[in-house]
């Protein structure tokens, strides 16, 4: 008799922010690391995935009827959007709750600092280094320019919660980088198709009026950063992008990025979903941060800059070090 013919089947739900080939790579690896773990579907687990597509409203609606239509045993949210609708219909529930790829648990309160636990029904772990690790890579990559001056980095974000949140974090540790200067460049978030077209033209009127005073841009966590339409629209406002989030849009023109995997992530949410299922609450394992990570640079956008990539940072990029300038199709 199997888990299904027992009554033991464990119920997943799995709430998608968007659609990105890294949330649904990140969602298809937590799958198949289930798998080798040793909780088949259908006969040991069965999922349900559902895509917000990018909107509030009806991330929440569809939560909310396919909890009355089946009680899950556990839901997994992908980025902060559906972390956070979750978390509001959670939190008074005994159901426990995994978040991957949410890039400030503490800043939306999901735990009060990282490596502890929430005491709560949540728990799950950031995709991105510290904002100030960051920080301090394109610090050192343009420092080789030599200039008098600081180099003025605007930052093209919504009001996504997650661009929000880098955006505090930004600001924070960049005080301890003289070498550069953040510059809010801040606009509407817009769920849907439209809304990404919304958001683009929004970010390109902001730099385009802020064109002359800006040296760089800096790519923040939300619906954009995986959009090759919007990224490829900012690379051709001709402001070198110095941070561009994933390897995907360093290869595009963007001088540095450095991320966890999806693979990495899918793996981690995995094997938190097995501590839940054989009985550990959620509100013990503590939320943490990555172990590892990759890192990519393009040596051509940092010329740009007057800079030169230095040699540690060109080993920590190992096989993800890119020469073109500008955006490639």
């Amino acid at each position: 008799m199997d888990a299904a013919e027992r009554g033991t089947l464990k119920r997943i739900l799995i709430l998608n922010s968007l659609s990105s080939y890294f949330l649904d790579d990140s969602i298809n690896s937590f799958k198949r690391e289930m798998a080798r773990l040793g909780f088949e579907e259908g006969k040991d687990v069965s999922y349900s995935v559902m895509n917000a597509e990018g909107d509030f409203a009806y991330a929440e609606s569809m939560l909310v009827e396919a909890m009355i239509k089946a009680p899950p045993d556990l839901v997994v949210t992908v980025a902060s959007l559906a972390s956070l609708v979750a978390r509001e219909l959670l939190s008074d529930t005994a159901i426990p709750q995994i978040f991957m790829i949410v890039t400030d648990p503490v800043g939306v309160g999901f735990v009060e600092a990282m490596n502890t636990s929430s005491q709560s029904n949540i728990t799950g772990q950031t995709h991105v280094v510290p904002a100030e690790f960051r920080l301090a890579l394109v610090s050192k990559i343009l420092e080789t320019a030599k200039r008098d001056k600081p180099f003025r980095i605007g930052v093209p974000r919504s009001t996504y919660s997650s661009a929000i949140g880098e955006l505090s974090q930004l600001r924070t540790a960049a005080t301890k980088f003289p070498i550069l200067e953040i510059v809010d460049l801040g606009f509407p978030y817009v769920p849907g198709e439209k809304g990404g077209l919304a958001m683009r033209d929004s970010a390109l009127k902001l730099i385009e009026g802020n064109k002359n005073s800006l040296d760089g841009l800096w790519l923040v966590p939300g619906p954009n950063i995986t959009n090759p339409d919007f990224v490829n629209a900012i690379l051709d406002t001709g402001v070198p992008i110095v941070n561009g989030g994933n390897i995907r849009n360093v290869r595009l023109g963007a001088m540095l990025a450095i991320h966890s995997t999806a693979e990495l992530i899918g793996k981690s949410g995995a094997e938190t979903a097995s501590m839940i299922l054989s009985g550990t609450a959620a509100g013990e394992i503590p939320v943490t941060r990555p172990s590892k990570f990759i890192a990519g640079v393009n040596v051509s956008t940092a010329a740009m800059l007057g800079a030169i990539v230095p040699s540690e940072i060109l080993e920590l990029a190992q096989d993800n070090v890119f020469h073109q300038q500008g955006r490639t199709n």
